[in-house]
């Protein structure tokens, strides 16, 4: 009997704390405190590590800050809101989702866009070069093929701001961090290019 009343009391306790989780989750977001919703959550993760309902839903509003920031024009949040997700998946051993790996694929892309617009080519770079590092080994064909994409893209906005050399430079750091060739790159890229640094340190000698 005594066993039986200590498994209802600690069963009553899991029930409450669930309750107060999601309930003052639901409060918080139902007053638009979005940003105090997710740190409830996360406060409350820890004391509940059976249900794992808590880190699903931080997740979910972690990519619905990243898409509001995102819509509304928000690059800057948006980012740092991203940055904000991913570092608490590693922190929980989650991987990405595909629709976080979306949400950062179009801020990145946008991010790129925008310094295009202004002559910023080499920062526009490195912001492809941050949504190639973001995907390339993301589990959807069409998430991989865009990384590949917008790393050409960068490749092409440095030798375009009269950087071959840096543009040489990324396939040669591209490699290190794959431990191998870019996956879907002709391989007369890096040669293109090695040939236009060479070109351009030759001028420069002279």
């Amino acid at each position: 009997m005594g066993l039986l009343v200590l498994v209802l009391a600690v069963a009553g306790l899991g029930l409450l704390a669930e309750a107060g989780a999601f309930g003052g989750a639901w409060l918080l977001h139902g007053h638009g405190l979005f940003d105090d919703e997710i740190h409830w959550l996360t406060t409350c993760q820890p004391l509940m590590p059976w249900e794992p309902g808590v880190a699903r839903l931080i997740a979910q509003r972690d990519r619905d800050r990243v898409e509001r920031a995102l819509y509304s024009d928000r690059l800057d949040r948006a980012v740092h809101m991203l940055q904000e997700a991913r570092a608490r998946l590693r922190t929980t051993g989650q991987p990405m989702s595909q629709e976080l790996t979306a949400l950062g694929i179009e801020t990145f892309r946008r991010a790129a866009d925008r310094l295009i617009k202004h002559g910023r080519l080499s920062e526009a770079a490195d912001w492809e070069d941050s949504m190639f590092v973001l995907a390339v080994r993301a589990p959807e064909p069409h998430q991989r093929y865009a990384a590949l994409a917008g790393f050409m893209e960068g490749l092409d906005d440095r030798v375009r701001d009269g950087k071959p050399c840096e543009a040489l430079a990324r396939v040669q750091w591209a490699k290190r961090g794959l431990g191998g060739a870019v996956p879907g790159m002709a391989e007369n890229v890096e040669e293109d290019l090695a040939h236009q640094c060479a070109q351009q340190r030759a001028e420069r000698a002279r």
